[in-house]
């Protein structure tokens, strides 16, 4: 049980994923969908499955039952029964895939609501992965008639790409063609790379219709997908889902000229008084900031800011400030009067982002919004309570609210926006898989800042808001929840692996500044008591340190430093480098929950520090003289990741 909580914070282990195949056609069965549709080891979907979402866009697990697979080398099929809850309404459908060598793939499923059912959309899904889609062609036949040629933009569409939608055929390399027709409403699709997922989303019914809407007890529904594979490319052998390489190769190269981003950690104003005990923990992050966040709507008060300078002053840390107003029109005495409050506390923020209230929520592309100061005015008044501060804007939510409200180009002196990675799907695997569409978030960003410096944060697998909603999804029984604030796996291995994952893919784009995590609470560093449960931390010592605070730790401490070319083959392995006194340094995660083999090349003899279950407890507990021990790197460069594992690599220290 303490292996399954160190890796990810819970007891609760996923069910392994299942393997079926059809000759050429293969996918992974995972409680109730179909996971990586690969033809030839080539992926061609990323995922078909039935979703319902509640009137709050909540999305309740599928409860499965009487599951039968049968599988021989042409067919695979399976069938089961899916029960979905919200309080005391119960819905339920029958849901069929089946599967043929010839390149066909069909899921149906008759929906059955036992009691008057409210949802927001309830229905098949399916995901289109990002590589065979983004800047390609597609074939697009409208449920209304006719049919267009489309070319998916390499920028993330702020709204619905795609709509009115019959079948797509898309081609995920040349002499291949993959139909997806849909029956049993209308279908559109959503560039899901707005909330960092690695897909684009094709579901029903339409976000333009009316919801929630209500499915009537007793009456039934159905809804089909059928995949049609089409295969001109001359194939030697017949083959399923490739297999990771056995070792992973990381070669370490050359100096970029491009800094490593600025570490700041993440303060909601309200934990300033309780972060206070975290002091003297958080004063070992040298080199990193606090970000603090001040929203008086929200409940934070001027204490709250006498208690951030008093953090600020014990852990010798430096300040950001973020701002949230409720003003309709005037910015300024808002701005003004959190002016006074800092400058009364001693605190000098490095940078200052002003954002209005109203813009945590979500609105559609063209949708009313309420009234609230235009960026200019923002700008300006930031400019006159702070002058010679930078002054930010963008989204205090995640991109997808930056890419629908777009500051005008040339208003602020930085550009900002946080992502979380369970807005969609909470999984681990769906966890890690937003990773993958970071790229596409910071060149889309990218062009929306233009010259100016691009931050990122707080961000955090957990979500800190909800935008979609009253707030985030209470998680008492410390489970995979989306959008909850409380995610169990911020505490443990996964969370620090993913972390590490994701600095590593943005560093690559000289991003200026990444906030992570806080002092304490739900996205902590330091472990401190709280209102809901904590396997294992409850029992351990009363002061200990999350596995992120060591990520956070080498990350601050690398900040500014020139990144290093580091190529990595494990597509599992996560690699960031830098030099410092002259010596090469390298930060490595494992993203997966099974042991990778590592072959560094590139570097001198060194030191590794491994953060791992074998070492949890002691990181956990003795985090100073964690910090302080290294073993030797092997003369051949080999070392073993477990799963989730966190390695820095320190070169010319050897123990």
């Amino acid at each position: 049980m303490s292996r399954a909580i160190f890796l990810t914070g819970t007891a609760s282990v996923e069910p392994p994923v299942q393997p079926l195949a059809a000759g050429p056609l293969s996918a992974s069965y995972d409680r109730g969908a179909l996971r990586w549709v690969r033809w030839h080891s080539r992926e061609i979907l990323r995922g078909l499955s039935f979703l319902v979402r509640t009137p709050g866009w909540g999305t309740p697990d599928a409860e499965i039952s009487d599951l039968t697979i049968e599988q021989d080398d042409d067919f695979f099929a399976l069938e089961c029964a899916a029960h979905y809850r919200n309080g005391s309404s119960v819905l339920s459908a029958r849901i069929r895939f089946a599967a043929s060598t010839n390149g066909t793939l069909e899921a149906t499923a008759t929906i059955l609501p036992a009691t008057d059912f409210e949802t927001n959309r309830t229905g098949f899904v399916v995901l289109h992965p990002l590589d065979g889609v983004v800047g390609q062609r597609l074939a697009v036949e409208h449920a209304s008639g006719g049919r267009e040629e489309f070319v998916m933009p390499e920028a993330i569409s702020p709204g619905q790409p795609l709509l009115d939608i019959r079948a797509i055929t898309h081609s995920p390399e040349p002499g291949l063609s993959v139909e997806v027709r849909f029956a049993g409403d209308v279908f559109e699709m959503e560039d899901q790379r707005n909330w960092s997922d690695a897909s684009f989303k094709t579901y029903s019914r339409p976000i333009g219709l009316p919801y929630p809407y209500r499915l009537e007890a007793g009456t039934p529904t159905r809804q089909s997908v059928t995949i049609t594979i089409k295969d001109d490319v001359e194939r030697s052998a017949v083959s399923g889902a490739a297999d990771d390489a056995a070792v992973a190769e990381v070669a370490v190269g050359a100096p970029t000229g491009v800094p490593l981003p600025r570490i700041a950690v993440g303060l909601p104003a309200r934990l300033a008084a309780e972060s206070l005990a975290a002091a003297p923990q958080l004063a070992l992050l040298a080199g990193a900031r606090l970000l603090l966040r001040y929203d008086p709507a929200a409940g934070d008060v001027p204490d709250d800011i006498e208690a951030a300078g008093k953090l600020a002053s014990a852990a010798d840390l430096p300040v950001s400030f973020e701002l949230l107003i409720t003003a309709e029109a005037d910015p300024r005495p808002e701005v003004a009067a959190a002016a006074r409050l800092l400058a009364g506390v001693g605190i000098t923020p490095l940078s200052v982002a002003v954002f209005p209230k109203v813009d945590e929520a979500s609105f559609q592309p063209g949708e009313a919004r309420p009234p609230a100061p235009n960026e200019p005015a923002i700008h300006q008044a930031v400019r006159e309570s702070f002058p010679g501060i930078p002054a930010g804007g963008g989204s205090p939510a995640f991109f997808t609210e930056l890419n629908r409200k777009r500051p005008p180009p040339g208003t602020f002196d930085f550009i900002t926006h946080a992502t979380a990675p369970t807005v969609h799907a909470a999984d681990d695997l769906s966890v890690i898989e937003t990773l993958q569409s970071l790229p596409h978030i910071l060149r889309s960003a990218g062009q929306i800042a233009g010259d100016a410096p691009h931050h990122i944060g707080p961000i955090g697998i957990g979500a800190r808001l909800n935008p979609y909603g009253p707030g985030p999804t209470p998680n008492p029984q410390n489970r995979r929840v989306g959008l909850a604030d409380a995610d169990p796996r911020q505490r443990a291995l996964l969370g620090a692996a993913w972390h590490v994952g994701y600095a590593a893919t943005v560093a690559a784009f000289g991003i200026d500044t990444l906030a992570l995590g806080a002092p304490v609470g739900p996205f902590g560093l330091v472990s401190t008591p709280q209102a809901y449960a904590r396997p294992w931390w409850d029992g351990a010592a009363e002061t200990g340190v999350y596995p992120l605070f060591h990520v956070v730790a080498d990350l601050a401490a690398a900040a500014g430093k020139e990144r290093l070319a580091v190529d990595v083959s494990h597509p599992s392995i996560a690699a960031l480098g830098w030099i410092l006194n002259g010596n090469r340094q390298l930060l490595l995660a494992n993203l997966s929950e099974r042991a990778v083999t590592v072959r560094l090349t590139g570097l001198g003899a060194a030191g590794v520090r491994t953060l791992d279950a074998a070492h949890f407890e002691n990181a956990a507990t003795r985090p100073e003289a964690f910090r302080s021990g290294t073993n030797a790197l092997s003369a051949s460069g080999t070392l073993e990741l477990d799963a989730y594992a966190v390695a820095m690599i320190f070169e010319g220290e050897t123990p």
